[in-house]
């Protein structure tokens, strides 16, 4: 494996680990903590230059949703309620602050990534590069107001959706086996939020939308198209996953898909547990490279926010991962892309 790779990851929900509701203490982000997959000290010690890093609203009522309960073939499936846009945008507001403070506070630690020219210098800077993601675009309104403000604030990557419906589409219930091609898709709202994230310079997160909207996103959007954390729905029957005339529509758009780690999208047994061996995850890579070529694959981890294998652990098993990739067969030249190159090229469309 080449030395000192660098790796961009497409996703992660750390920032709600770190700022976590009134009554909980504040982690840092600097802290090596007891729980969790990602920090600055694991960052540098699996060689993660940087990342989207996602505002996920989490529903008012409860912390954590319900467990879903699997029948005699382990079969399952769970889907989300709506959540108030009031309460997001409330919810919205307290972590940007938070992130803003986090900013101020470690300025030698930590770069705020607005432009392609700075998710560029994040490859070779010490400090950890943030790309700030709106998971589920609950917080905004059909209008699309409150787009230049949070475009202000540092927004750079929206999901319209999680696996929520909003005003803008309907996300994916979670289940396994279970398709992706359930609801309707766009609004002419979710229309309106593509065509107005592009005009400012916000990416598109294709990761947890229905098939309808993704085939409607792709038939309106004008730029690369992105899914930053999805596995392969051919070796894994999870909704969340992508066919391959899906990963196909990305790679003929000239876009990238970060493969998720999160065992429930990757085993194919329906079971999320992390006995999984870390070569399950680097199947995902593989077929991904074969079915869209070396240019169109990436990673996008999900840490904090779903189970790891065992083997890989947190961010700090970087390496390991991308040396399993090397051992597959996979050129060096192929794994700088995939660690980080292809997700910066499809970026340069993007970002202003």
């Amino acid at each position: 494996m080449p030395a000192g790779i660098p790796v961009f990851d497409g996703h992660n929900d750390t920032l709600q680990r770190l700022l976590p509701r009134t009554g909980d203490a504040p982690q840092s982000i600097l802290d090596h903590g007891d729980s969790g997959h990602l920090d600055v000290p694991r960052a540098r010690a699996g060689g993660m230059a940087g990342g989207f890093f996602a505002i996920y609203i989490r529903a008012q009522e409860s912390r954590n949703p319900p467990e879903p309960v699997p029948d005699d073939n382990n079969a399952w499936t769970w889907t989300p309620s709506a959540i108030d846009v009031a309460w997001a945008r409330a919810e919205c507001d307290r972590l940007l602050t938070g992130i803003d403070a986090m900013f101020d506070a470690h300025p030698d630690q930590l770069m705020r990534c607005l432009t392609h020219d700075d998710l560029v210098a994040c490859l070779s800077d010490d400090r950890l590069g943030i790309l700030l993601h709106i998971e589920g675009a609950a917080m905004i309104g059909p209008d699309c107001a409150e787009l230049p403000e949070l475009y202000e604030r540092g927004i750079r990557s929206i999901g319209p959706v999680w696996s929520r419906p909003n005003c803008f589409a309907h996300g994916i219930r979670f289940g396994w086996p279970s398709s992706n091609d359930i609801g309707p898709g766009l609004t002419e709202a979710g229309r309106r939020l593509v065509a107005e994230c592009e005009a400012l310079g916000i990416a598109i997160d294709l990761s947890h939308m229905n098939r309808q909207g993704f085939l409607d996103t792709a038939q309106c959007a004008t730029k690369p198209l992105i899914a930053t954390h999805c596995g392969a729905h051919d070796l894994c029957e999870s909704a969340r996953n992508l066919t391959d005339d899906q990963l196909r529509m990305v790679a003929d758009s000239g876009g990238v898909v970060g493969v998720n780690f999160y065992t429930g999208d990757l085993r194919g047994d329906g079971l999320n547990h992390a006995d999984m061996p870390l070569d399950r995850l680097v199947d995902h890579v593989l077929y991904m490279l074969d079915v869209m070529g070396e240019d169109h694959v990436a990673l996008g981890s999900d840490f904090d926010g779903a189970v790891m294998c065992d083997e890989l652990g947190d961010a700090s098993g970087f390496p390991r991962l991308l040396e399993l990739i090397t051992g597959r067969g996979v050129s060096d030249t192929a794994l700088s892309k995939i660690a980080h190159g292809n997700f910066l090229r499809v970026l340069e469309h993007h970002l202003t």
